[in-house]
């Protein structure tokens, strides 16, 4: 039977070395595995299909009754992992703060404590372009709740 553990345990073991890493992996009591992998600089549909691969390769007939997801985390999609946050440094993202705050701006540093963010505030003036502060703040880790990268239209 193949559990939570030991998929991860796999994918870790196989993600060593490379530049993809392992954002989420989950065996629900449906049957389903669902793997999240992603890559440092852009993942490819090549990539994931070697990772479910080697995932077959490795559990063999243990997967004939699952069904197999692997994917990467998706645009949208909260970080899950620091390396997401390292991966986004210098876009700009959205973070929702425990207390219900949400602040838009940009990613500037990330290290074990929290992450370093340039606020962005609306500009005054209908039509130009919102403004982004100076200086960094700091924000720990402890007082995020989630963090995701966003995507700005012209």
């Amino acid at each position: 039977m193949i559990t939570t553990e030991r998929l991860t345990e796999a994918l870790e073991r196989r993600l060593n070395g490379t530049p993809h890493f392992l954002v989420h992996a989950e065996v629900r009591p449906t049957g389903k595995a669902i793997v999240e992998v992603d890559n440092d600089k852009a993942i490819t549909l090549a990539d994931l299909t070697t990772i479910n691969q080697t995932l077959r390769d490795e559990f063999g007939e243990a997967l004939d009754d699952m069904e197999l997801e692997v994917s990467s985390p998706g645009m949208g999609r909260p970080f899950r992992v620091k390396r997401q946050y390292i991966k986004h440094t210098g876009r700009m993202v959205e973070v929702k703060f425990t207390d219900g705050r949400l602040i838009p701006g940009q990613l500037v540093a990330v290290d074990d404590l929290g992450i370093q963010l340039r606020i962005e505030h609306p500009s005054k003036i209908k039509g130009r372009a919102p403004k982004l502060d100076e200086e960094a703040t700091a924000f720990p880790f402890a007082e995020i709740k989630s963090t995701q990268a966003t995507i700005k239209f012209n």
